[in-house]
């Protein structure tokens, strides 16, 4: 309070003379100790004191104004799109903007002051006061609010106010990838400034990705020791990986768990693609991917099969691009890469390969130089390492086309995924039965597609016969499959008797009362539903 011993004193020292005061002037009764709450400062646990001072305020209601506006045109486009209402909440509510700070770093509010108390604000520091002519300048001490730094940096690092030929190619840009906590201390204000003074917004998509968390749900932190050094996964598992699963996870509508093995599958995806790009290459004659002509007419189902799954795997992953949904793109490319070109179509085709076979060899590689191309933008570096070692590349992969490969072919898809469920079934019965491979016999309805048959048969291991009489009836097709009588019976018997004991020990828990009246509801499901897949596998092994 100005006028009193106490003014311009720090509050622990204030408080501390006026109680000596009170007490020389007998006016204390009693003093003891209790406990309330006084705020501290989360970086150095100091007592935060309030403090009265002039500050630097920046108003905002004509730069809200066009920001609302340009949101109004849709100049800006949010991923996903209920991030929008959170930036239009804050701008609704807007208040004059507080630029001042009294730190040490920052740029330097650019107001200059006078011997005779006058203010001039200029860019470059001026000569003389223009209201006296004063050539006494001392600058302001305050440094301006970092986020106002930082809201010029869409076109400040392009070289303005200067009209450079970065700031003219790369202004606006096409989007920007943030987090969520900074919507309104950065993204708002970037477009605010953008609009002031380069009379445009600075990007066109905002892409607001999800927060990873801990494993156990808490946040990434340094200080709880929660947090992951990306550096330690890229050692353990590299590089490709750690940005594939970062591509997999951060653009979901929730906040994800980390998981490591999640990273750790996804060096295993590398690992299959360096397996595959070895069987194609080892293919006598292979040579530069070209579209193979006149897939109507390919005699081989697989082959029209993989072009045609090839094709919606480049749209899917395409849209996914397109529309921010990184995380749809790297499941098409994977699941096209891992499940369908290796696990199915270089299954089917390697004795083709072996063999010299020109179609395989061509639709194989095509697939191939095409999954490089989907995948690069999210593992750059092991798609460039096996793209170089492919005949015919001399360019970077990062330089070549976006596929565009367009071609579909209903039937083969549809006559291929009954070739998928036959095959499937077919590996089952073989794993309950102990079975080894190969071995067996398939028996088919003739109303089944001889082409069918024979992939199916190829690709389960097993001699496709015109009848049998005995064996376990398919549902895929009809038809049935047999396999060597007494074939991995001690193996089966081994197995009915550990399924057994984990029925008889999850028929003991759902007989427990105490059980079924205290376990949550979802618990008690899950073992019930437990209990009924051991009684059907028991089954199946006992048939």
């Amino acid at each position: 309070v100005p006028g009193l011993p106490y003014d311009g004193l720090p509050a622990l020292e204030a408080r501390r003379r006026i109680v000596e005061d009170l007490k020389a002037a007998g006016l204390i009764v009693k003093a003891e100790p209790y406990t309330h709450e006084v705020g501290h400062c989360d970086r150095c646990d100091a007592v935060i004191e309030p403090l009265i001072s002039e500050q630097w305020w920046l108003r905002m209601e004509v730069m809200r104004d066009k920001a609302l506006q340009a949101s109004a045109a849709g100049k800006v486009r949010w991923h996903p799109a209920r991030y929008e209402r959170t930036y239009l909440d804050w701008l609704h509510g807007l208040r004059d903007w507080n630029v001042g700070r009294q730190l040490w770093l920052g740029h330097r509010v650019p107001v200059y002051h006078c011997e005779n108390g006058h203010q001039v604000v200029a860019v470059v520091r001026p000569r003389e006061c223009t209201e006296c002519g004063s050539a006494a300048l001392t600058q302001d001490p305050d440094v301006l609010d970092t986020w106002f730094s930082s809201a010029l940096w869409p076109f400040a690092t392009l070289g303005w106010p200067e009209e450079t030929e970065d700031l003219k190619a790369f202004y606006p840009n096409d989007m920007n990838s943030t987090a969520r906590e900074i919507i309104n201390l950065w993204v708002s204000r970037m477009i605010m400034t953008g609009l002031e003074f380069m009379g445009e917004v600075p990007f066109v998509d905002v892409a607001i990705h999800c927060q990873v968390q801990a494993a156990d749900g808490r946040r990434m932190s340094k200080s709880l020791g929660t947090g992951v050094d990306p550096r330690d996964l890229i050692e353990r598992y590299g590089t490709d990986a750690v940005r594939a699963w970062a591509a997999s996870v951060a653009m979901s509508s929730q906040d994800v768990r980390f998981d490591e093995s999640r990273v750790e599958g996804y060096r295993r995806f590398c690992n299959k693609l360096w397996n595959a790009t070895r069987l194609v290459l080892r293919s006598p004659g292979a040579g530069p991917a070209e579209a193979p002509g006149a897939l109507e007419v390919h005699e081989h189902l697989e082959d029209r099969w993989v072009m045609s799954r090839l094709s919606n795997a480049c749209a899917a992953v395409t849209a996914g691009i397109e529309d921010f949904k990184f995380q749809d793109s790297m499941a098409a490319a994977y699941d096209f890469a891992w499940n369908e070109f290796c696990d199915w179509y270089l299954e089917a085709v390697k004795e083709r390969l072996r063999a010299g076979d020109a179609a395989a060899q061509d639709v194989a590689y095509f697939c191939l130089d095409n999954v490089f191309r989907l995948l690069h933008p999210f593992m750059p570096f092991v798609t460039e390492e096996l793209w170089s070692r492919t005949p015919g590349h001399h360019e970077f992969v990062m330089r070549s086309s976006w596929p565009a490969f367009q071609f579909v072919d209903t039937v083969a898809e549809a006559a291929f995924g009954h070739v998928m469920r036959i095959v499937e079934e077919i590996r089952g019965h073989r794993q309950a039965a102990g079975a080894q491979r190969p071995g067996g016999k398939l028996a088919l309805d003739a109303s089944t597609d001889r082409t069918v048959a024979a992939l199916s048969a190829r690709l389960a291991l097993v001699e496709l016969v015109d009848d049998l009489t005995e064996g376990t009836p398919l549902g895929a097709a009809p038809g049935r499959v047999s396999f060597p009588q007494g074939a991995g019976d001690t193996k089966r018997q081994a197995e009915l008797r550990r399924l057994t004991s984990d029925l008889e020990k999850t028929d003991a828990k759902l007989a427990n009362p105490d059980f079924r009246t205290k376990a949550p509801f979802d618990i008690v499901r899950k073992l019930e539903e437990r209990a009924a897949e051991l009684r059907a596998a028991i089954d199946r092994l006992s048939s």
